[in-house]
């Protein structure tokens, strides 16, 4: 067993570029623009960058959830390493026992290594249970050691995380398509990077003019912004609030989870367009194009009204949503913070969470007139996202031309 020495990298935000940034930066590869990791910034303008989706599910004996995009979600992963020019070594097989020793091969070579995981059987998993105990979710998370019956993960988390091994095995097997897989990665060359970088932006922009999905063209990009808008009110739509999220719990789980993909998934905040500014900010210099830094400060000025659009999903002014906003932002933070340690923390939030949506189904704080004005708001924070949105997609396209 094996332990990759000074191993310090702990800084992903999100699953996928968050990895990919951590298992860079130990093996010391170096952008020629910054002389250092490739960000992460980088990696999610690579990854395919920015864009919009709005999606709504119901499924018996749950509460429904509002999906939004707001990353690229279309292959991102294999994306972003192609873009960024990593030669990609991955290991994958049926028998438990060999991929076990996969992953001890490629740490006792010196690389970290990416291993698919269900992150809602890790021991430290931050997940509530809320879509029930056979949900899963199959993530790349950075192994650095196998050690005296445990595995040491580099995971969302700026602290070292570990699981039995056991368990991480188990954990590994639960979905056929990523059972037991992991990959190695290096990158020998930069020499299409400018190119890469180039058809990142590109593929962005276009993300937000047109559907990637035939027959779900209000789903995607600048429509769905209008799409989300129509449907708090449009009762001739079959995904309706008040059809999917009436008065009531079920209302209060579409504005939580809206807030939830908005601030808390993996974004870095408001949506991720913050961090897309910085990346615009590094592809100016490897573009050469000075006009992508008025581009990103043009996303930089969207991040207020993401911020708005927050809190007019989970207002200061309804004690009971207030109190959700912070508990899920604390959840984040102390998980972020603490790693493992944060569990007894995070098991009370869940518990305080779970009396909040209990509530709101014998008091909901929303009722005839309170409803529509509420809506509005949110509706017209909606609108002004979009406003703001499409001048600043307008002005990059402008940029690359």
């Amino acid at each position: 067993m094996t332990t990759l020495p000074n191993y310090k990298h702990f800084d992903g935000i999100h699953y996928e570029t968050g990895s990919v940034h951590n298992a860079l930066a130990y093996q010391g590869v170096k952008m020629p623009h910054t002389r250092s990791a490739p960000s992460e910034a980088l990696l999610l303008g690579l990854s395919g960058g920015i864009t919009f989706g709005y999606f709504s599910f119901a499924y018996k004996g749950f509460d429904p959830h509002v999906a939004l995009l707001t990353r690229n979600t279309f292959n991102p992963f294999d994306t972003m390493l192609n873009r960024l020019g990593a030669v990609q070594n991955l290991k994958q097989t049926t028998d438990s026992a060999k991929a076990e020793k996969n992953l001890l091969d490629a740490l006792e070579s010196g690389q970290p290594a990416l291993v698919w995981a269900n992150r809602m059987e890790m021991k430290y998993s931050t997940y509530d249970g809320s879509l029930g105990p056979d949900m899963y979710e199959m993530i790349p998370v950075v192994v650095y050691g196998l050690d005296k019956g445990f595995v040491h993960i580099a995971d969302q988390s700026r602290e070292a995380l570990k699981v039995p091994i056991k368990d991480f095995t188990r954990a590994r097997g639960r979905v056929k398509k990523e059972k037991y897989r992991m990959m190695t990665i290096t990158v020998p060359a930069f020499d299409k990077l400018a190119q890469n970088v180039d058809a990142s932006i590109r593929a962005s922009i276009k993300s937000f003019f047109t559907s990637p999905i035939k027959g779900y063209a209000s789903n995607f990009g600048f429509a769905a912004y209008q799409r989300w808008a129509d449907v708090l009110f449009n009762d001739k739509d079959k995904q309706s609030w008040n059809k999917i999220f009436p008065t009531g719990r079920k209302m209060f789980a579409g504005l939580t989870s809206s807030f939830e993909r908005i601030e808390l998934f993996g974004t870095g905040g408001h949506a991720s367009r913050l961090m897309f500014a910085d990346f615009l900010d590094e592809a100016s210099a490897i573009l050469n194009r000075p006009a992508l830094r008025d581009a990103s400060r043009n996303f930089r000025a969207v991040a207020p009204a993401w911020e708005a659009l927050c809190l007019a999903l989970l207002p200061d002014s309804i004690a009971p949503f207030k109190e959700a906003r912070q508990l899920l932002i604390q959840k984040r933070d102390t998980f972020a913070e603490k790693g493992a340690g944060a569990s007894t923390e995070i098991k009370k939030i869940h518990a305080r969470l779970e009396k909040i949506r209990a509530s709101m189904e014998k008091k909901f704080p929303l009722v005839g007139e309170k409803e529509i004005a509420f809506k509005e708001n949110l509706r017209d924070r909606i609108l002004q996202v979009y406003d703001l949105e499409h001048k600043a997609v307008t002005a990059l396209d402008q940029a690359m031309k």
